[in-house]
């Protein structure tokens, strides 16, 4: 129910306790009586949040949905909506396979296992599958997945340019594949930020005060997330490129792939700190990469290596400065975070 603000008059009673009256609509439409209690929440600034105790009562309960195939093409298309399903924060997630039940199920189960974190099988038949998240937000929080995602996304970063220097197309192949893994922490964070945005209980249980700060998470876990696809695409390249003809090349490109991970480093810890000046530090670091990457190429063009090798070093050199870019991005989010509504 929403309707616009009213003003009530604040009481004393007993010669020390402050009473005012809840509204007789809301309090009806809710099923507050006489006698029922209601949880009294302080919110940032100067408000205060009623919650009847159903309402609490009510959101423990399991959220429980239902997918239907009928109106599906393809498997991608299911597999669509069992996600949107999970990040909106469907406890239990049933699908009715009635096409291809065998060839969806397959499939099912693949994106369940590499991208849906805590997301289990409990109940399956020849045409019905059943699943149901695991793992929450109190078992998992939300700034704990998020440094692990962080510390995973550099460390596959740092693994594709050993790859390069070392010609190592096993690693450059292990690299593709740990994209996956962020990718389910990613998905994770999102689901647990979108619980919290509806539910002021479970956006404090995750550490977070408002709204605004959910925001704030949500862009910096994708500028996260997009930092694994670059250090993914760079070992992608890998085996595209002639790697024995690039020597002189690999020392400017592994100094500049550490000041891009330096600017990460610096702005994850400028968020754990709320640290504004930190935060400007590593902005400021992304020119000395820009500059770097120019030099950089002109040194590729004026090498003898093959056209399709110039390509890999290029798009090389591209993803390293987005990858610096994205730590700008997660630094000026902090500098938001960090200025606090007075």
């Amino acid at each position: 129910m929403k309707s616009s603000a009213q003003l009530r008059k604040v009481q004393l009673t007993g010669g020390s306790t402050y009473v005012v009256s809840l509204p007789k609509n809301w309090a009806r439409s809710v099923g507050l009586k006489a006698g029922d209690h209601v949880k009294i929440t302080p919110q940032s600034g100067t408000s205060l949040l009623i919650s009847p105790r159903e309402d609490i009562e009510r959101k423990e309960e399991l959220s429980k949905v239902v997918i239907d195939d009928s109106a599906a093409e393809t498997a991608e298309d299911v597999v669509r909506e069992l996600i949107s399903c999970y990040l909106v924060g469907y406890d239990i997630i049933s699908l009715k396979l009635a096409k291809k039940a065998t060839e969806y199920r397959s499939y099912i189960k693949d994106v369940m296992r590499r991208k849906l974190v805590g997301l289990e099988l409990i109940e399956e038949s020849t045409d019905y599958m059943t699943a149901r998240c695991m793992l929450g937000h109190t078992e998992f929080p939300v700034k704990e997945a998020l440094n692990r995602m962080h510390s995973m996304a550099l460390a596959m970063h740092n693994d594709a340019i050993t790859a390069l220097k070392e010609g190592n197309i096993p690693l450059a192949n292990e690299v593709e594949q740990r994209d996956d893994d962020v990718d389910r922490l990613y998905f994770f964070v999102v689901r647990q930020l979108k619980m919290a945005m509806e539910n002021r209980v479970t956006m404090e249980e995750i550490g977070l005060t408002n709204a605004r700060d959910c925001l704030g998470f949500r862009m910096i876990v994708k500028s996260i997330e997009r930092i694994a696809d670059h250090a993914s695409r760079i070992a992608e390249t890998i085996p595209k490129i002639e790697l024995s003809n690039i020597d002189e090349i690999i020392d400017p490109i592994s100094e500049i792939s550490e000041i891009s991970n330096d600017i990460c480093r610096i702005a994850m810890k400028a968020l754990h700190q709320l640290n504004v000046k930190k935060a400007n530090q590593s902005i400021t670091k992304i020119v000395e990469v820009n500059e770097m990457e120019k030099k950089i190429l002109e040194q590729i063009l004026q090498t003898k290596l093959n056209t399709k090798t110039i390509i890999g070093l290029r798009l090389i050199l591209e993803s390293i400065r987005r990858i610096g870019e994205y730590g700008t991005d997660i630094a000026e989010i902090v500098i938001n975070l960090a200025k606090k509504w007075a």
